[in-house]
């Protein structure tokens, strides 16, 4: 089975060649990560015993490890903690957030079995921790032939997920069956690994690790700084659109018209997913005839208030959302599944979303059952929900506090993981034996 797969990967790699080079060259994210993910040795080694790695695919997932991370620091001091990605934008956001609690933090390596091989015999890690996704079958096979535990972290199958696993079924039993244990956020998500071939023994559900992340407090003096940074006027509303994706700002255009014809004091603040976008995003802005900036420029517009503030940097959008009046979460508008809900949730915010929210699907319900968010399809029930909520300070204001309530009521799931975990993490270096009396939950 393993060799067919290495067959297909390294025939379309070959064909491909051609491809990634010219992407190598020329795209600035990819000049960073691509000859980086063929390395087989990070620089930090070697190490004085052997660590714990943990990997995230991107800056979600980063985000959302940051209390996994140093829970495991602080239980287990005895290992030294390695940190992997597979993308830039998540290497640039774990170094600001998790340098001081890890060894090293790398680019994740590509699944060439003598790569995989090679990276995990130096790294020669205790215990692989995988959050939430980016399973790569020769790297579980490798940990798998190395007696390496790898424990599945916040794992979820999403309904489009599960239905390619299942048109490879054999070969997804055979991966499923590497994992030691599979943490997963829903009853859902248990049923469906278990159905896709994941030992109902090893399987627990130990809820979302994103409702563990600290709650974000910035101060008011603070706040107020941020605005002033960003030429935004003391008493103007603030709209901010979080991790929008092309498709979506379209909309936001047509919404922001409208609602400028009832505030004239309101601003736009609008970061896209990719930075890389944002000059494009202030083109389009500037077109009708909006004061639109990059949030770098600010400082270089010379009269009135900007409009419209677009964002062209990264890990800045939960202190963005400090200052907003209304969130919009992106890549909901589109079919692209949504992004995190619960970074506005922390900060006590009215939300809004599309309707296609699949990877954040039970955070989604949760939000819009408690009154915490609504969901809008368009252009026109955005405008029309934002503007509601500017006019009707209470209900805005009830609506964030509901949001908090949701965020605050679910968390846990990084120490029920942890529990889960114990038998693989040596516990004769472990130091906090608080709350491991129990199981989190019953096998599935």
């Amino acid at each position: 089975m393993m060799l067919l797969y290495n067959i297909l990967f390294l025939l379309g790699g070959a064909l491909g060649l051609p491809f990634f080079v010219v992407r190598a060259l020329t795209l600035e994210k990819r000049k960073t990560t691509i000859f980086k993910r063929l390395t087989m040795r990070p620089s930090c080694l070697p190490l004085p015993t052997r660590p714990i790695w943990i990997h995230a695919l991107s800056v979600g997932e980063v985000l959302s490890s940051a209390t996994l991370v140093k829970k495991l620091k602080k239980d287990y001091p005895e290992h030294p903690l390695v940190f992997s990605v597979s993308t830039r934008s998540g290497y640039e956001i774990a170094h600001k957030s998790l340098a001081g609690e890890t060894e090293c933090i790398f680019f994740f390596p590509y699944d060439i079995v003598w790569i995989t091989r090679n990276i995990i015999r130096h790294i020669a890690p205790s215990v692989f921790f995988l959050i939430e996704t980016d399973l790569w079958p020769n790297f579980l096979n490798e940990l798998n032939k190395q007696g390496v535990p790898a424990i599945l972290v916040n794992g979820r199958i999403s309904s489009a997920s599960y239905k390619r696993y299942k048109k490879a079924a054999s070969f997804a039993r055979y991966i499923m069956g590497k994992f030691a244990c599979c943490c997963m956020q829903t009853e859902t998500d248990a049923g469906r690994i278990i159905s896709l071939g994941a030992p109902r023994d090893r399987v627990y559900v130990t809820g979302n690790i994103k409702f563990d992340q600290p709650p974000l407090c910035i101060p008011a003096e603070e706040i107020e700084k941020l605005r002033v940074s960003l030429k935004i006027g003391s008493k103007s509303r603030v709209f901010v659109a979080g991790s929008t994706h092309e498709g979506e700002e379209g909309a936001l255009l047509s919404c922001f018209k409208a609602l400028r014809r009832s505030f004239s004091d309101v601003v736009l603040v609008v970061a896209p997913r990719d930075p890389v976008r944002a000059s494009r995003l202030q083109q389009m802005f500037a077109a009708a005839e909006f004061a639109a900036v990059l949030k770098t420029e600010v400082d270089k517009l010379t009269r009135g208030l900007p409009d419209v503030v677009i964002v062209n940097t990264i890990g800045e959008l939960r202190r963005l959302y400090a200052i907003a009046d209304v969130v919009f979460v992106g890549k909901s508008l589109v079919n692209l599944g949504g992004q995190n809900p619960l970074e506005p949730a922390a900060l006590k915010k009215p939300i809004l979303f599309g309707p296609y929210m699949f990877n954040f699907e039970l955070i989604a319900r949760m939000l819009l059952e408690n009154g915490a968010a609504v969901e809008v399809r368009n252009d026109a029930e955005l405008s029309r929900q934002v503007k509601a909520l500017l006019l009707d300070g209470k209900h805005s204001r009830s609506m964030g506090e509901r949001a908090y309530e949701v965020f605050c009521m679910n968390r846990g799931a990084v120490d029920r993981t942890l529990r889960v975990a114990e038998s693989f993490l040596r516990p004769a270096f472990r130091t906090s034996s608080e709350g491991r009396d129990h199981d989190p939950s019953a096998p599935k």
